[in-house]
């Protein structure tokens, strides 16, 4: 089995946070991220890089709201 590394460009970082800020954007503005903006974040990033942010940043709200919970059932007890 080989491992193959692959390291990104400065450019590639910087699309990929400002398509994510744009997102989080969306979500603190409506509670969610609309359709008609994930359209327009594909076609200007492509799919790859709009559906990886938008995993991300969903991917972080999920374990913040568990952590959430553990640190809460903590203090209940």
């Amino acid at each position: 089995m080989t491992l193959v590394v692959v390291y990104k460009s400065n450019d590639d970082v910087d699309i990929e946070l400002e398509c994510e800020e744009k997102i989080i954007s969306e979500k603190h503005r409506f509670g969610r991220v609309r359709s008609m903006t994930m359209s327009q974040l594909r076609e200007e990033y492509g799919n790859k890089i709009a559906n990886r942010s938008l995993a991300r940043i969903n991917k972080r709200i999920s374990i913040g709201s568990k952590m959430t919970k553990i640190h809460s059932d903590k203090f209940l007890m």
